[in-house]
């Protein structure tokens, strides 16, 4: 008599049939993300499908999470006393109080910050992973047009275009995002610290990361740091949680924030091979393979990243080269990246927003580290599962900060490009923070690096957050112009020598000022037919002789253009104006076609 064939579920449970699908799934995705389609193709379908991958691949982590939740935590360490929680919340919050108050809310890196919140625009209102580059007002509703794929990984816009969701779209949510992750960001610093090394090691591990002023220029910005921060420790934490407990439930969050991750910045993809790996060491210490039904889906959560990497890779438009480079990535790099890094950790002055205290404490704890690195060998996986999971992802950071100094605009002593060192600096706390646990055995180290802490904070740190030097590259001059153009009643369009997605972003239709030439005709019908209240024009004038003489660039003169002066304002060494456009002299017309259409839209 014939056997019953096996059941749907009862193949489910077998550990060969997940494997054959997880291997099945990973060879299908790898076509589709590197070969199967073309530049255009992987294009259009990021732009079309990524919101909702990332969707899914968000919706899934937080049900993993939840799950987690319920199945209690692995292996939960001590609770606190009150006294020590009372410390720690309030560490916790001075430095995040410290950040948020020391700056305004505004851009801190030129013109990123406002690519991410186009991006996010995008997402919020039509569900696409797209940047503007033209914006209409058609009876007072705002389109964007012409959007093209960013180079700019898109877990942060798609964050911020949830908090757009639920309160409404404006600007202020990506600030506010940053401001409620630095207090988020700093908790799991404490708790990597104390599962490392103790409660007091939390403490040292927030006191050290919460004073350096890289970390707290982000609070008030509206780039994609301190995300990345944010899951870089979720993942450690998350690693050190499933090999404590090697089970489904454990490593389905691991997986799915390592897929989250590898989408919060360029270099983080580095960061789903050190999951992987500790992925697979609990599958050795817990002598058997355990593989969750969300890991089916991974690698075609993983098929945007692939094709993004695609589409930039065929775009040099996207690389932003300087004349001095001509490839993105080159070993000619490191050199001056190493001196660059050096210029930035040992700055005595005011204009970096690096910690010294972390810099000079930095190449013991290297050193002690590799010691014991060598010194622990194998036996390094039968370790503590809070210790391995750091280990490996340290690894990823070490790789990255590698892969960051072959990159041809990473000079950490580039106040813009400063950023880039974050993750070697999480790096380098916990090793000071593991050193000064192991030195506690015979002095009191952790005490004394709390206190020596507190005063470099108090003596140092609040200094240059009060003066925030390193968050005015560049980006002054925009937040000025957008300050007074806001105060003035609309609608109105911009004429605008630099960008014009920080006006895209408000919703304040704008056009580059060579496009204004080639639309005169077009701006004489919105003078006369009064669809805008004003029409602005932002230009720059450099200094042309030693007496303090002023001209307007070339590029950004309007001949035939009539402008009224409404405001003017010195950075740096030059002027920046903004004018009304009273009239255009028909001599710089074209010649006459088709009535214009009457929409605010002019740009097209």
């Amino acid at each position: 008599m014939n056997a019953p064939a096996p059941s749907l579920s009862s193949l489910w449970a077998r550990t060969e049939t997940r494997l054959a699908l997880f291997g099945l799934s990973g060879v299908a995705s790898a076509y589709v993300g590197f070969l199967g389609l073309s530049v255009a193709h992987a294009e259009a379908v990021v732009k079309r499908g990524g919101y909702y991958v990332m969707l899914a691949a968000f919706a899934l982590f937080l049900h993993a999470l939840w799950r987690l939740h319920r199945s209690g935590a692995p292996g939960a360490d001590p609770p606190l006393t009150r006294r020590q929680r009372v410390l720690a919340l309030a560490a916790i919050a001075v430095f995040s109080l410290l950040a948020i108050a020391s700056d305004r809310f505004q851009s801190k890196i030129l013109f990123d910050e406002f690519v991410l919140q186009s991006t996010a625009f995008n997402m919020h209102f039509f569900r696409d992973v797209a940047t503007m580059v033209r914006g209409y007002d058609i009876q007072g509703v705002f389109l964007s047009t012409d959007n093209y794929l960013d180079k700019r990984p898109y877990f942060y816009p798609f964050v911020v275009s949830l908090v757009h969701d639920f309160t409404g779209y404006r600007p202020l949510n990506a600030y506010l995002l940053n401001a409620a992750l630095m207090p988020v960001s700093l908790g799991l610093v404490f708790a990597l610290g104390r599962r490392l090394a103790g409660w007091a090691g939390g403490m040292l591990a927030v006191l050290l990361l919460g004073s350096l002023p890289l970390l707290g220029q982000n609070a008030t910005g509206s780039g994609m740091e301190l995300l990345n921060v944010v899951m870089i420790l979720a993942v450690i934490l998350l690693g050190a949680g499933y090999l404590r407990r090697p089970d489904e439930d454990t490593l389905a969050p691991l997986l799915l924030g390592s897929v989250l991750l590898a989408q919060a910045r360029y270099e983080s993809a580095l960061y789903v091979g050190p999951a992987a790996l500790v992925a697979g060491l609990g599958w050795w210490r817990s002598r058997r393979i355990i593989l969750p039904w969300q890991a089916e889906l991974l690698p075609w959560l993983l098929v945007p990243v692939a094709l993004q990497n695609k589409v930039l890779s065929n775009s040099p438009i996207l690389w932003e080269l300087t004349e001095q480079a001509n490839t993105r990535f080159s070993l000619s790099y490191v050199a001056g990246n190493l001196r660059g890094a050096y210029g930035f950790f040992f700055n005595t002055s005011e204009e970096m927003a690096n910690s010294l205290l972390l810099s000079v404490l930095a190449p013991v704890a290297i050193l002690w580290a590799l010691w014991r690195l060598a010194r622990a060998g194998r036996r390094l996986v039968q370790g503590d599962p809070a210790r391995i999971s750091f280990a490996a992802f340290g690894l990823a950071i070490i790789a990255n900060t590698l892969l960051v100094f072959c990159y041809y605009w990473s000079s950490f002593s580039d106040a813009m490009a400063a950023r880039f060192s974050l993750p070697l600096c999480l790096l380098l706390v916990f090793l000071i923070v593991m050193l000064a646990a192991e030195l506690d055995r015979r002095w009191p180290a952790t005490r004394i690096l709390v206190l020596a802490t507190v005063l470099f904070a108090a003596g140092v740190s609040t200094a240059r957050f009060a003066g925030h030097h390193y968050s005015h590259i560049g980006i002054d001059e925009i937040e000025w112009q957008r300050r007074f153009v806001d105060a003035r009643p609309g609608p109105r369009l911009v004429i605008t020598n630099r960008s014009t997605l920080p006006w895209l972003v408000e919703k304040t239709p704008s056009i580059l000022i060579d496009r204004a030439r080639l639309v005169a005709d077009r701006l004489q019908h919105q003078l006369r037919d009064s669809n805008f209240r004003e029409i602005l024009v932002t230009q720059s004038l450099p200094p042309t002789t030693v007496d303090g003489d002023y001209q307007v660039l070339p590029a950004e003169r309007l001949p035939g253009f009539h402008l009224e002066l409404l405001a003017e304002r010195r950075f740096g060494s030059k002027l920046v104006r903004i004018s009304r456009l009273i009239s255009i002299d028909d001599s710089v017309l074209p010649s006459p076609k088709a009535p214009p259409p009457k929409v605010r839209a002019i740009m097209q």
